[in-house]
């Protein structure tokens, strides 16, 4: 089986794969960028002999992609967790209020990024906690320079407009 034969059975069934997503990871913007990222997946497979079943076997990608996915999202949140006690460490705990404010708008910081498109929150913590170039993170991602700081741009619009909030 040639890589184009897994090609056509992803766009068989590209739809009940995105809903397929959808209903795993609750985001229909997440579950698109992981059907595309499906589609790379399957496009870039060189030996495709071994596949018996081929719909069970781009369902079984999918399935995978959506598990790595959510095992990041809850690697993060513990991250998340953990900044927000080495933060509130430092704090006065008689002045329970404000730790209390700061744990909330982190929180909600991380949900308003976490509504953001996947490539958006990619760029963003890339940029901001890789140790890489801009130039190198946007040939890494396949983006131009403009489109990386157009999602940069996004991003922190998106973050503002929530904190204001």
């Amino acid at each position: 089986m040639s890589p184009t034969q897994l090609s056509d059975v992803f766009f068989q069934h590209e739809e009940d794969l995105f809903r397929f997503l959808v209903r795993r990871i609750k985001c229909a913007f997440t579950a698109r960028d992981l059907t595309q990222e499906l589609f790379l997946k399957i496009s870039s497979q060189e030996d495709t002999s071994h596949i018996q079943n081929q719909k069970a076997y781009v369902f079984r990608m999918a399935a995978n992609l959506a598990t790595d996915y959510l095992r990041v999202q809850e690697n993060r949140a513990e991250i998340l967790e953990e900044a927000i006690g080495i933060m509130s460490g430092g704090m006065d705990y008689r002045d329970a209020e404000r730790v209390m404010i700061a744990k909330q708008e982190l929180a909600r910081l991380a949900e308003a990024l976490a509504e953001l498109p996947l490539i958006s929150r990619k760029v963003f913590l890339l940029t901001r906690f890789g140790r890489k170039t801009q130039q190198q993170i946007a040939t890494d991602l396949g983006i131009s320079t403009s489109s990386l700081e157009a999602h940069i741009r996004k991003v922190l619009d998106h973050l503002s407009a929530v904190r204001d909030i």
